[in-house]
């Protein structure tokens, strides 16, 4: 694996006291999944949901619950046991839940100090054309390209 300058900007973002979720913008097989796979070696929980491989997991999000519950249930759902430290939650494909866009917000409002999200999806863009609400201010953007090195 080769290092990217992203790389530094994700590191940039998980050392900000007040983090907001990340969201990050870019095509198709730009290498988003593998950027944040390779960033996880930072945690001591890395918990990934893929809307696309499952989409069973976005009932989850549309769930009213607590952001601690919710946080519960994808460990579950993950199939990990909760280590002291760290977690990084990564929802790729985000863009397949209006639910899981809006649920961002939450995550930030938590204020859990050791919880950092990162969502991913290469088809962001279409949603802004549809009835969905993005959590303005309350979430972070970042673009991927191919020439982020």
């Amino acid at each position: 694996m080769f290092a990217r300058n992203i790389t530094k900007e994700l590191e940039q973002w998980a050392a900000k006291k007040n983090r907001k979720p990340l969201i990050l913008r870019g095509a198709r097989q730009v290498g988003k999944t593998t950027l944040v796979d390779s960033f996880s070696h930072q945690f001591e929980n890395y918990l990934y949901v893929n809307f696309e491989k499952t989409p069973t997991a976005i009932v989850m999000f549309e769930k009213e619950q607590e952001i601690a519950d919710l946080m519960a249930e994808i460990f579950l759902f993950c199939n990990k046991e909760k280590k002291q430290g760290k977690t990084l939650l990564f929802i790729d494909e985000i863009q397949l839940s209006k639910a899981a866009v809006t649920k961002l917000r939450y995550f930030y409002e938590a204020k859990i100090a050791d919880l950092y999200v990162i969502a991913a999806g290469s088809l962001l863009e279409t949603m802004l054309n549809k009835n969905i609400s993005f959590p303005v201010g309350r979430v972070e953007y970042m673009a991927v390209c191919r020439f982020n090195y």
